[in-house]
């Protein structure tokens, strides 16, 4: 396998470099989809996991004799990237095709951690799938025996939980589930700080919804942080937005600015095309797919809309005060004010009389901001 960079060779490490230079390619396919597995699902991460996706097919396709289950572990791992990639639809198909393999193979631990992996994906989409998928899953598990649930498996089972169970509110089943990531007994690996972030956004949606706001913001600087280090530009984008939302629903314009500003920052170096949901998360918005102001102030207006359409209040707030947050970094704050008063006729009409309130104070605390108020 000498036709791998050696700038992707000296990544890994003594072992692991011998193992997918091994002369036989089946055997070298094996150990390139375990270094692909060892990637976190980052949008940063896509190009390099594609890269070792891409020499573990080569080589399979080279392969006299393919190991039972090894295409199937590289169609699941193909559709895990098209997720981290936004590739929504490609994610979903590829993981239809490797169940029906893993199916075929009767390898019902694979099947489980596909469903797994698939299960917030349909919760942030369509509750009624979710339910079905939960339930396929929940029937699958109760035949793979306790010894055969890999700790990769138990913390993909507990975090695509944690959405499935936020989507439907039950937030006691959030936080066992989350309990689960915990116990999982993962390998501490880098794959940890996918596991984390998730979590922490996990914990954020929670924290929002129960109205836990400081606790809230705590997970999403957290998360954030991670972010950062991990240089997932994508991620980070949608997180300081709802930071920047935070921000402004408390009244403190110049840090909401700051943030936004951060989150545009991210936006220009982020590299997807496609918008899409973060299950963990839990809101209608991604800006990610931007690239400046305006159309974060576009998709944001999108966000407002989908938000009054699920008669979700908490991401209507949310997106109506990152909304005025862009606004204010485009030095825009008429246009701000206008969004609001739009906003609170909105909240007027869902007889949300505690979002109405919120959205007065916002706006009167934005017209002091502009010197209009004293």
């Amino acid at each position: 396998m000498s036709l791998i960079p050696q700038p992707m060779l000296a990544t890994l490490d003594d072992a692991a470099r011998a193992a997918v230079l091994n002369p036989s390619p089946a055997r070298s396919a094996i150990a390139l989809l375990d270094v692909a597995e060892g990637i976190p699902p980052f949008s940063s991460k896509v190009a390099t996991r594609s890269r070792w996706l891409a020499y573990a097919g080569a080589q399979l396709g080279a392969a006299a004799d393919v190991p039972d289950g090894l295409d199937v572990r590289l169609l699941a791992e193909i559709a895990r990237t098209a997720f981290a990639a936004h590739e929504t639809t490609a994610a979903m198909t590829a993981t239809e095709q490797a169940l029906s393999q893993a199916e075929a193979l009767g390898d019902i631990a694979l099947c489980c951690l596909l469903r797994s992996r698939r299960l917030p994906w349909l919760s942030a989409d369509d509750l009624d799938d979710a339910s079905a998928e939960h339930s396929a899953l929940r029937a699958m598990l109760q035949r793979l025996p306790e010894a055969q649930r890999s700790p990769l498996l138990r913390a993909e089972l507990a975090i695509g939980e944690a959405a499935y169970y936020a989507a439907f509110s039950d937030w006691d089943d959030v936080r066992q589930a989350l309990a689960g990531v915990g116990r999982a007994g993962l390998i501490r690996d880098e794959r940890l700080h996918w596991y984390a972030f998730a979590s922490q956004l996990t914990l954020a949606q929670l924290n929002m919804r129960t109205g836990q706001r400081v606790p809230a913001v705590r997970s999403l600087i957290e998360a954030a942080r991670l972010a950062h280090e991990l240089e997932a530009w994508a991620e980070l984008a949608n997180v300081q937005t709802v930071i920047a939302a935070f921000a402004v629903r408390t009244g403190s314009f110049e840090t909401g600015i700051s943030h936004a500003g951060s989150a545009l920052a991210a936006m220009e170096r982020a590299t997807l095309a496609h918008a899409q949901i973060n299950p963990w998360l839990g809101l209608p918005l991604d800006v990610a797919a931007e690239i400046d102001f305006a159309g974060a102030i576009r998709s944001l207006a999108e966000s407002v809309v989908q938000s009054l359409d699920r008669n979700d209040r908490h991401a209507f707030l949310v997106a109506v005060c990152a909304l005025v947050a862009f606004y204010l970094v485009a030095d825009r704050a008429p246009e701000a004010l206008d969004a609001l008063k739009e906003s609170i006729e909105a909240a007027q009409e869902m007889s949300d009389a505690a979002g109405e309130s919120l959205l007065r104070s916002v706006s009167e605390s934005l017209l002091r901001f502009m010197g209009v108020l004293s």
